[in-house]
């Protein structure tokens, strides 16, 4: 995924400016920085388009997944998970069970009924069921508990590499998401998205600036 001289703004606001965008597919592609910078503008511009720069193939193939993304609130995890099942059969649907610790949820509460933690773990069933070649994640660790972080972290890390065709995209300030995680690392600061070959000297980075 290659966008050249991306340039957002938001509100007569420049966000980024003249950025090179470089994700690639089988990676957990991590981009880190602080609040307000942007990211999420960043993250609803790869599914919206406002910018008029994500070209089609790109925008009508991602999955956005944020905190503040829309499930249904009126439908339980049973039901996901029966629509699961369908596509993916029983087999792989029990390995999603195992990696989310779904199985600790009831399967019969309505959604809206859920911590917030439960509900960020079915977001994730939803990109599985849209099954979009990108997946953008929007800041999903956000105030949840160690454990749920870390067997969300522990799905994600599965799922990339058994889908080595998928590109996921994980916007953060957490930069313990960056030393869990492996992958690729790059810094949201100065109006550019610019890329670092270690996590060391992106966290670097971030500290200093």
């Amino acid at each position: 995924m290659n966008i050249d001289n991306y340039i957002l703004k938001v509100k007569g606001k420049t966000l980024l400016q003249n950025t090179n965008l470089h994700f690639l597919p089988g990676r957990i592609n991590h981009i880190v920085g602080k609040n307000g910078v942007g990211k999420s503008q960043l993250a609803k511009d790869f599914l919206l388009n406002n910018s008029k720069q994500i070209c089609k193939n790109i925008h009508q193939n991602v999955s956005l997944i944020s905190t503040s993304s829309n499930i249904p609130n009126d439908v339980s995890k049973d039901f996901l998970l029966n629509l699961l099942r369908a596509k993916f059969g029983q087999t792989n649907l029990n390995k999603i069970s195992h990696l989310l610790n779904l199985d600790n949820i009831d399967g019969t509460i309505l959604i809206k009924n859920l911590s917030d933690g439960q509900k960020q773990k079915l977001k994730l069933l939803s990109f599985l069921l849209e099954d979009k070649d990108i997946i953008v994640l929007d800041e999903i660790t956000n105030s949840l508990d160690k454990k749920t972080v870390m067997e969300i972290y522990r799905f994600l890390k599965e799922y990339i590499r058994e889908n080595p065709e998928k590109i996921i995209i994980n916007i953060t300030h957490d930069l313990s998401d960056l030393k869990v995680v492996e992958g690729d690392y790059h810094i949201f600061h100065h109006q550019k998205i610019q890329y670092y070959d270690s996590v060391e000297k992106v966290i670097d980075v971030y500290i200093n600036e």
